[in-house]
């Protein structure tokens, strides 16, 4: 049985916790999972980066619990979300005009957040053994911060992931191509003095296992015959 935690309407109070994989049960026979976290491009240029999840303690000093890094849907999950979105980059966003500090040193490359670099040509996909949000791209070399629907890719009917061990989700850069897609031309890197980041997340459930007595009470107390 799931130690997860039943909830109807009007008593979600808080958003689910990715660092302790925290899920709900909001339908009979699913347990729901929202992970999320985020991506740091800095400097450095790359044509991937991980997903890092933050662990509650921000003490810089005293950190008891490491970060997590990996976005991962386990495998026999049924996925139907995953999603992407680039951060403002200005320390106050009430000044100013907005910014990610992104930059790319070929047009062609796009970024995406996908399991593979070779997974998600236009509109994104989620298969068996695949997921990839939309790719995003922009021919100026810099890309401003996403709306509020950023890059997403859902489904109707949520796909059972068979991918032996799961699928780990990254931040790639790639070549734009619509025919064999590979690791970006060039690389993608930060103008920020502290980097830029992204937010990166995926909604899934796994089957739940059959209620037991408890959600009942017990069972009623069984009659001893005069002969016990």
């Amino acid at each position: 049985m799931s130690i997860a935690k039943s909830i109807y309407p009007g008593n979600w109070v808080a958003p689910l916790s990715s660092y302790q994989n925290q899920p709900v049960i909001a339908l009979p026979g699913r347990v729901y999972y929202h992970r999320v976290g985020y991506v740091k491009v800095t400097s450095v240029g790359a044509t991937s980066f991980d997903v890092i999840i933050p662990s509650p303690d921000k003490r810089p000093d005293d950190k008891p619990r490491a970060d997590i890094t990996g976005l991962v849907i386990p495998q026999n999950a049924y996925l139907y979300h995953v999603g992407l979105r680039i951060l403002d980059a200005r320390k106050d966003r009430s000044k100013g005009t907005a910014r990610s500090g992104l930059t790319w040193s070929n047009g062609a490359d796009r970024i995406k957040l996908a399991s593979a670099v070779t997974v998600g040509t236009t509109a994104g996909a989620i298969t068996a053994t695949t997921a990839s949000t939309p790719p995003l791209d922009d021919a100026s070399l810099t890309i401003a911060p996403s709306g509020a629907a950023g890059s997403v890719f859902q489904v109707i009917t949520p796909v059972l992931i068979t991918q032996s061990g799961g699928l780990t989700l990254k931040l790639y850069l790639d070549n734009g191509s619509t025919g064999s897609l590979a690791a970006g031309a060039g690389t993608l890197s930060s103008t920020e003095i502290d980097g830029s980041f992204l937010i990166a997340e995926a909604a899934f459930y796994t089957e739940d296992g059959v209620s037991d007595e408890s959600v009942f009470g017990g069972l009623p107390n069984p009659t001893q015959s005069s002969g016990a």
